[in-house]
């Protein structure tokens, strides 16, 4: 059963995907400027933040371009909640002013991308803060991307047990 008791927000285009990944960290700079920032504010950061450590940072080839890759949902919802948090953050008093030119800045970066309308299977899928989206795992044996992901996963773990022995 989902859990409907958190922030609920829209999902994006996977070409607004692009753009979005480009100011996450503006916008997340922008959140910890607040000086006192709202709980709606706090929740979606504290989303965004767990997401994106789900989502491996990013750092998977292919996961905000390739619609098949197991952690391209899981990037729709962290940037999906970027854009919400930004749209919380022009109504914060200390905020607005720089939050209200950054989304212009977004905007106009969206309008300027060819791509920002392209869709996918996630562009409208609502999200909410209380329902974390994991990588679709099952679908990593299938995706090179995710061998690549689960040697680098086995190889991490290998030097690991190896530090460990010889302290």
């Amino acid at each position: 059963m989902d859990d409907a008791s958190g922030i609920s927000f829209p999902g994006l285009t996977h070409g607004q995907l692009r753009v979005l990944a480009r100011y996450q960290s503006k916008i997340l700079d922008l959140a910890n400027r607040q000086i006192q920032p709202g709980v709606e504010a706090r929740t979606l950061h504290n989303f965004i933040n767990l997401q994106y450590a789900y989502c491996f940072w990013g750092l998977i080839p292919g996961s905000l371009s390739n619609e098949e890759s197991p952690f391209n949902e899981c990037s729709h919802a962290y940037l999906a909640a970027s854009k919400e948090l930004l749209e919380r953050l022009k109504k914060n008093d200390d905020t607005r002013a720089r939050a209200n030119a950054l989304a212009d800045e977004i905007n106009l970066a969206m309008l300027e991308d060819s791509q920002a309308l392209a869709i996918c299977a996630h562009s409208f899928e609502p999200f909410n803060t209380a329902q974390i989206i994991m990588p679709a795992w099952a679908d990593t044996s299938f995706n090179p991307l995710g061998l690549l992901l689960g040697f680098f996963v086995l190889m991490a773990s290998a030097a690991g047990f190896v530090t460990m022995r010889s302290a």
